[in-house]
């Protein structure tokens, strides 16, 4: 529930599909054909309601084996707390490099992390542009939320992209979502003038707002 709610539904019916589709298929077979059983913890709107949920999590089910989320990385990093004390194994999807850099034995993190695509994507860019164009990009504005996804993307930019890139930003702009309007963000960009703007938000409503403008 919540801003990113949209995104966790998505992931809930992603793992519902999978989950019927190994239980059609006879179950776990090295485990006796055993059935999946999914079990859901809504993650709210929140760092502090989705550690709470994963506390709820681990003590109403003692006989858990493993989970998986909580989509959004500032979720993820409280939910991760929990589930690590409790040596129960966790997947994530999500991006933050602090994630896996805490030196936890029972998170796995299988996406790319924030920091490898910011230095993946922006040479994308660049590259495109430039050929597109004849011209490379010099100059570049940022938009961000301040989620730890986005973090740690935006500090991957200010540490390494730019200096390998030859790349100036002219104006970086970081909100809290989610959005109301994004008129203030978008204007002081447009005079600005960059070259490019990486857009770097977790919300979907947000991103249409910003996109819209």
């Amino acid at each position: 529930s919540g801003p990113w709610a949209r995104s966790g539904i998505l992931e809930r019916m992603g793992a519902e599909m999978a989950v019927e589709d190994v239980n059609r298929a006879g179950g776990i077979n090295s485990l006796g054909g055993a059935k999946l059983r999914l079990l859901e913890y809504d993650a709210g709107d929140s760092a502090e309601k989705a550690k709470s949920a994963a506390q709820r999590m681990v003590a109403q089910e003692p006989d858990l084996t493993s989970g998986f989320g909580a989509w959004l990385s500032s979720f993820t990093l409280a939910v991760t707390e929990v589930t690590e004390r409790a040596e129960l194994p966790w997947l994530t999807l999500s991006y933050s490099d602090q994630i896996a850099g805490r030196g936890f034995k029972y998170v796995f993190q299988t996406s790319p992390t924030s920091a490898t695509q910011a230095r993946r994507i922006v040479p994308t860019v660049m590259d495109l542009a430039e050929n597109a164009t004849g011209k490379r990009p010099a100059k570049m504005a940022i938009i961000s939320d301040n989620t730890a996804a986005s973090d740690s993307f935006v500090k991957a930019i200010r540490e390494h992209v730019l200096g390998e890139q030859g790349l100036t930003v002219v104006l970086e702009q970081i909100y809290t979502p989610p959005l109301s309007d994004a008129t203030t963000l978008i204007q002081p960009i447009r005079s600005a003038r960059p070259d490019f703007v990486i857009m770097e938000s977790t919300n979907t409503s947000d991103n249409k707002l910003l996109l819209e403008k």
